[in-house]
């Protein structure tokens, strides 16, 4: 087995020095191997000429004693324990040993689980929640991104979510291709499904396929949040003013929209720096005192020749 960790969690917990994140609620864990998928925005992918030891931009250092870190984890304040799984020969064996050694905390398990017999295994044998990732928003890019059918994934996350009810999450890059309004139009069907919806920003990764493709303007991003936010609050996409597939205003706002730009996911997630470097914009802004240090504005304009207020993201600063 081999066990790393986020390099802010293995400071957090004494394996190494270096700064720790603010707010670092969950440690995160990567169960490591020779992934036998191909995505191509990947690390880990079959044709990366990646070090074996990063996934998206973040180094995971390996756990030199999985014991001792498991005394140490149990000991922490951590309130949730993350373990993504690189999909290698044998992978489900190791994450159903952790479960076991970490069952008196709550674990959410990302997996790119083969069906819902895999996904009950992991609950059966303690996992608070299971993570499904759509990563690919459209069907056509899914398929030659990152291999497999979109509607697949979608029907494991129904089939799941159905049988486990408030437990499931799956994660979506934005920037890979999709309009607005599919993307939007995405959020909508799992909100329906009570899948949560975790966003990231594509982030190119020098040896990957895609290293040479833009990642998503800020400004974008934000507008994805969002929106993403606002479905799960219970807007529908009536409230979202399009211009074609782009996304172009709101007709209304939730009280205190900026909390939509906070890192989404499981209950605790903070996932600092994933999208970015730690001196550069944060995409996803993991505590509350930096998305009040940020100042992240939204700027209210209105339309007269509109019977609707048109409610648009201007400015981003930060």
């Amino acid at each position: 087995m081999i066990l790393r960790a986020s390099a802010g969690t293995a400071a957090k917990i004494g394996f190494r020095n270096g700064p720790i994140p603010e707010g670092l609620k969950t440690a995160y864990f990567m169960l490591d191997g020779k992934c036998i998928f191909n995505c191509q925005y990947c690390t880990h992918a079959r044709s990366s000429l990646c070090n074996g030891n990063s996934l998206s931009r973040v180094v995971w250092p390996q756990v030199p004693d999985i014991e001792n870190l498991v005394s140490r984890v149990l000991s922490s304040d951590f309130k949730r324990i993350c373990l993504q799984t690189v999909s290698y020969k044998g992978y489900k064996k190791d994450v159903l040993t952790l479960l076991n050694l970490f069952k008196d905390m709550r674990v959410s398990v990302s997996v790119r689980a083969k069906n819902i017999r895999e996904v009950e295994e992991y609950f059966a044998a303690g996992a608070d929640r299971v993570s499904v990732s759509l990563d690919v928003a459209t069907p056509r890019q899914h398929t030659t991104i990152r291999g497999g059918t979109l509607q697949n994934t979608l029907d494991l996350l129904r089939s799941s979510s159905s049988q486990f009810s408030g437990k499931i999450t799956t994660h979506i890059i934005v920037g890979l291709g999709e309009t607005d309004r599919e993307i939007i139009n995405l959020f909508s069907k799992l909100k329906e499904i009570n899948v949560t919806t975790a966003l990231f920003a594509f982030t190119p990764i020098k040896g990957t396929a895609l290293q040479n493709r833009e990642r998503p303007s800020v400004l974008r991003y934000r507008k994805i949040q969002l929106a993403r936010y606002m479905i799960y609050s219970g807007y529908n996409l009536e409230d979202f003013i399009f211009d074609g597939n782009t996304l172009a205003g709101f007709k209304q706002l939730p009280k205190e929209p900026e909390r939509a730009f906070l890192t989404s996911g499981c209950p605790d997630c903070t996932r600092p720096f994933y999208n970015e470097k730690p001196n550069g914009v944060l995409y996803n802004i993991h505590t509350e005192r930096l998305l009040k240090d940020l100042k992240v504005s939204l700027k209210t304009m209105f339309n007269s020749t509109s019977e609707s207020s048109t409610i648009t993201l201007e400015e981003v600063t930060e």
